[in-house]
């Protein structure tokens, strides 16, 4: 299929909106109490019908996407890893605006959250458009990838560093076939949580002082062969595996969507 119309650092977002919402990333891991299906079959029956719901009745909330990691990224460039992650959940929200929940919502979410999941971690991200082809496609393939900081490095170089290893990867997608959006969620904050039964169940009204987690990388593809030969490519490989990180890991994903209202 011919793709044509890449656009590359932000004007994908004026055209569609994206970049101008207030944007959240979380992830979790299952309760120990049960099996991680178990976990993902309570997940999607129940916890993600009941906030399609509550979301589709709040005015501010932009979209809702759901990601259960599938496959790992390898020393290859491949997915032949075990996946480190479990469930990831991507918000949108009106500028200036969140979740906002009542305290009975909070509390039943809370509740619920005891049920099936652990280790919640929540970003405030700040999403940057780094190649958009989208136009038209109902189904794609996704990938995530995730860089932490080490302990002792400048958010600012940090994020120099990070600018220089996107710009390969533009260059790279480019020339690439198959492959329809790049977002970089640049992390302004995290959550703070506090333990119910296990730590990471009760999500609480304010931020860490600070956070290791540099950023979030999407990336999305027509199908899964061609998101393979992009990231088994040597220059792709050297930005995503890059030793400058504590940790540089990547996902295979499948992505769910609750609400889309852009």
């Amino acid at each position: 299929m011919e793709q044509t119309t890449a656009t590359v650092r932000g004007e994908g977002a004026a055209r569609r909106g994206g970049g101008r919402w207030a944007k959240t990333l979380s992830h979790f891991h299952p309760a120990s109490t049960v099996t991680a299906e178990q976990a993902d079959d309570y997940y999607l029956r129940v916890h993600t019908r009941f906030a399609r719901h509550f979301l589709r009745g709040m005015d501010q909330v932009v979209s809702y996407h759901t990601n259960r990691a599938e496959a790992g990224y390898d020393l290859l460039g491949g997915w032949e890893r075990p996946p480190s992650a479990f469930r990831y959940v991507v918000l949108r929200f009106r500028p200036g605006r969140g979740l906002e929940p009542t305290e009975e919502l909070r509390e039943a979410i809370v509740a619920d959250h005891r049920l099936f999941l652990r280790e919640l971690r929540s970003f405030q991200v700040d999403e940057e458009v780094l190649l958009d082809r989208l136009d038209g496609q109902t189904a794609l393939e996704k990938y995530l990838f995730e860089f932490d900081r080490r302990d002792g490095t400048d958010p600012r170089e940090a994020r120099e560093h990070l600018a220089a290893g996107l710009a390969v990867l533009a260059e790279e997608a480019s020339s690439a076939f198959g492959i329809r959006q790049v977002l970089v969620n640049h992390v302004l904050g995290e959550q703070e949580t506090a333990p119910v039964d296990e730590p990471g169940q009760r999500p609480l009204p304010r931020m860490l002082p600070g956070t290791r987690r540099q950023a979030f990388l999407e990336c999305y593809f027509d199908q899964r062969e061609w998101a393979e030969d992009f990231f088994a490519r040597p220059a792709v490989r050297a930005v995503l595996q890059d030793r400058f990180w504590a940790a540089a890991n990547g996902h295979r994903v499948t992505e769910q969507c609750g609400l889309d209202r852009r």
